[in-house]
């Protein structure tokens, strides 16, 4: 009688646990942030050398979808300036890393980007940051600079797509580098962009 009692049991416990749900995804998130403050002090040096740019950056978590003052950000501004939270630092103002972020530009359109190529992924150094920051001088990185009007545009079809410092994924698409529709040189270092927000881990599917 206690060997049937004993199995019955047995199976009641496999029955509830072949019911158990799987867990849900999170839903991805789209959003738009508007003139993130990343100004800083520029000083222009003669081509083919990088302007020299100094000043704090400025923490972003796609998590949190606004800017973060803690060590779970994925990605920071100055200027024109982009590194992301993991790797190593190349320059003494650059926040601490304490996650495993990456990043990788790729020429498309945002609604086409619709996975992650992990083989393209980089994590900043300590003699370059992953996104190449050349005041768009030679158009290496997101933008390009006007000498004419000293303005910074975004490259059109460039996408950046990241691993945050957490191991989930993101694509942004920046639209503006100015606090207003109507650029101006001293108003630089206002980021305007759109953003795409995987929330599950190692997914890569947007």
């Amino acid at each position: 009688m206690k060997t049937k009692l004993i199995l019955s049991m047995l199976t009641l416990t496999v029955a509830f646990t072949s019911c158990d749900p799987e867990p849900k995804e999170e839903p991805i998130i789209k959003a738009s942030i508007t003139e993130l403050d990343a100004q800083a002090s520029v000083t222009m040096n003669p081509p083919p050398a990088p302007p020299t740019i100094t000043g704090d950056y400025t923490k972003f978590s796609f998590s949190e979808g606004s800017v973060v003052d803690g060590d779970d950000w994925d990605v920071a501004f100055r200027s024109t300036s982009i590194i992301v939270n993991g790797g190593a630092a190349s320059d003494t103002l650059q926040p601490t890393r304490s996650g495993n972020a990456a990043v990788y530009l790729i020429d498309g359109i945002m609604d086409d980007i619709i996975t992650v190529d992990t083989s393209l992924l980089l994590q900043d150094g300590v003699t370059s940051t992953a996104i190449v920051d050349d005041f768009g001088q030679m158009q290496m990185g997101w933008c390009v600079y006007d000498q004419m009007t000293n303005i910074i545009s975004p490259i059109a079809g460039k996408i950046l797509v990241f691993r945050t410092h957490d191991n989930k994924y993101a694509k942004i698409e920046i639209l503006n580098f100015y606090d207003d529709d109507i650029p101006q040189p001293n108003y630089g270092g206002f980021y305007t962009f759109n953003y795409v927000y995987q929330p599950n881990e190692n997914t890569l599917n947007f």
